[in-house]
């Protein structure tokens, strides 16, 4: 799994981060404490880092999409990923274009539609504060009020937003942490190959992965409800004449919808102007054979897209994701990049279906949210006030 233990302490933080008290100095830390929570660094002086990074809801903000500057919604309906243990990430924001939490910082504090500040703003608003001034100098030397600095300690801060739990006892030695329906969880979690992509100490962060895996390109280019409707239309055709021949299903559904149906369902179709569509087609891979043309319901389940298609941002064709950290996701819903499931059960079931073409037992399922129930931790005090 590619595991390692969260460190304890100050000194075990530092190693783990690869860096020394220079870099990471509690003063630092605790400046960038204070930026966090500061809402003077928004345009409207009304929202804060943790305005959408709440550590009673595993730092996120319980909403589908994130709220920010005059009430506005993410344009993209992009759900807010947790901010915790994201020290430990190596891709940032869903479609990871972000490697470093200083490089992350900076995008929601200049959003439009987040805290819709600039840099030359957030200089002027810490200038203001005699405490910030006296807390960068202390930090940064003389004249260091800068907007670069100040996504620096931020970042210092974030990187101390480490969460352990009792799976990290577990790791560390004690077989008696989890209990024995927490270890067979852990089992069908490492069995069934979530670890493939979850990996990492905080099970997660560390990869983007397309998604849905298992799909049809009818659902991406066409969009899911034209999909079916397409489909619903060629079915009643066929279950009317099953051996209509290409010229004479083109003039019953249209040219562009016959195009359609052919370039995303029938893409290995060499059309004999006379034969029945099917007949020298692959596609019964997903259809049944023995003239029932309707889609099976085995092949139909893992071949819808498994929500409406919100959060999209590479294409109708490439859907990259950043992998989410599992440490605290109970506590973390709504789930995905839109925020469209709210139950970790239905997670779990569109998980195994659509990245594993693995449909799993409710038993199976519950398992593995017993695993995931002893990733809940809580923030370590590493002495910073």
């Amino acid at each position: 799994m590619g595991l390692s233990l969260f460190p304890k302490d100050y000194p075990a933080l530092l190693k783990t981060l690869k860096t020394n008290e220079a870099y990471l100095s509690k003063e630092k830390i605790s400046l960038g404490k204070k930026l966090f929570f500061d809402k003077n660094l928004s345009l409207n002086r009304d929202i804060s880092c943790a305005s959408c990074h709440d550590f009673q809801k595993g730092g996120v903000d319980g909403r589908p999409t994130a709220i920010g500057h005059k009430s506005q919604a993410n344009p993209h309906h992009l759900n807010t990923p947790t901010v915790l243990n994201t020290a430990l990430s190596t891709n940032l924001f869903w479609d990871g274009k972000a490697t470093t939490l200083q490089e992350q910082a900076k995008g929601p504090l200049q959003a439009s539609f987040e805290m819709s500040a600039t840099p030359e703003l957030i200089e002027k608003r810490v200038n203001e504060s005699s405490i910030y001034l006296k807390k960068f100098v202390d930090v940064y030397g003389e004249d260091a009020i800068s907007f670069n600095n100040t996504v620096d300690a931020i970042e210092a801060y974030e990187k101390t937003l480490l969460t352990r739990s009792k799976f990290d006892e577990f790791l560390e030695g004690d077989t008696n942490a989890l209990n024995e329906k927490e270890k067979k969880g852990l089992q069908v979690f490492m069995k069934n190959g979530c670890v493939l992509c979850h990996s990492g100490t905080g099970l997660g962060g560390q990869m983007l992965r397309k998604f849905p895996l298992v799909r049809h390109s009818a659902w991406s280019k066409l969009g899911l409800e034209k999909a079916k409707q397409l489909m619903k239309h060629y079915q009643t055709i066929m279950e009317t004449n099953p051996t209509i021949s290409y010229q004479q299903l083109t003039k019953q559904l249209g040219v562009q919808q016959t195009k359609a149906l052919e370039e995303n369902f029938f893409s290995f179709y060499n059309k004999p102007e006379q034969e029945n569509i099917l007949t020298t087609t692959g596609c019964y891979s997903c259809h049944n054979r023995g003239g029932d043309y309707q889609i099976s319901i085995k092949h139909q389940k893992k071949i819808a897209y498994p929500f409406s298609n919100k959060g999209e941002f590479l294409g109708k064709d490439e859907r990259y994701f950043r992998v989410p950290i599992l440490r605290n996701i109970t506590s973390t819903e709504p789930y995905f990049h839109n925020g469209e499931t709210k139950e970790l059960e239905d997670v779990i079931k569109i998980m195994s279906k659509y990245q594993l073409v693995n449909e799993l037992s409710d038993e199976k399922v519950e398992q593995i949210i017993d695993f995931l129930k002893t990733l809940d931790g809580e923030l370590v005090d590493y002495g910073v006030e």
